[in-house]
């Protein structure tokens, strides 16, 4: 298969996203084998009133040798559901754009999405993000072992300045999620990631 390989990530940055639209194809790697420092897989940042706020969805430890992030359970710990959804409130209440989608990720973020897959979550979220920004590509998931040599790298490309509810430099510009560029510039956001190769 030539599609890039893609690792599992929790509403990723805006260059995962600007990486899978260049492509026709897609595969997201939910067998990558699991290492706990491999933190985006159920955590992202967004900018808020003082400093980045990190979002982390709790998951439970899988067992074995050969566990994968495919065996990695989101856990109920600490109601995260409500403290994601406050904080993406208090983020981007303001935001141009933060009303037309905020149930939408409601629905997914949720006291529900306790004891799913954690891949089967990222999976809802990846698919609601990909079809509110316009990304065409064809996604599909591979469960088989992988490591993390073998993953699609998206260059280190500067993510372009854009309105911000809260402005950030271009370091952090580039590791918050894609979240900040959709809610401030909606159908905008896809356009401006393509210009800036």
């Amino acid at each position: 298969m030539n599609a890039p390989l893609f690792p599992p990530q929790y509403c990723a940055p805006a260059s995962y996203y600007a990486a899978m639209a260049r492509h026709g194809e897609a595969v997201i790697a939910d067998g990558l084998r699991f290492d706990k420092r491999f933190k985006s897989a159920h955590r992202c940042m967004i900018p808020g009133n003082h400093g980045t706020i990190t979002l982390t969805v709790p998951v439970t430890k899988p067992h074995g040798a050969g566990a994968t992030w495919d065996d990695a359970i989101v856990s109920d710990h600490g109601d995260w559901w409500n403290e994601h959804i406050t904080a993406l409130e208090s983020s981007y209440g303001r935001s141009p754009y933060f009303e037309f989608y905020a149930d939408d990720f409601r629905h997914i973020i949720c006291r529900e999405a306790a004891g799913r897959k954690l891949v089967d979550f990222n999976a809802d979220i990846d698919r609601l993000i990909r079809r509110l920004l316009g990304i065409t590509t064809r996604v599909e998931h591979s469960h088989e072992a992988v490591g993390a040599e073998r993953l699609y790298r998206p260059g280190d490309d500067a993510i372009p300045r854009y309105w911000q509810v809260r402005p950030t430099d271009e370091a952090t510009r580039a590791l918050i999620s894609v979240l900040d560029m959709l809610f401030c510039l909606g159908p905008e956001a896809l356009p401006l990631m393509l210009t800036h190769e």
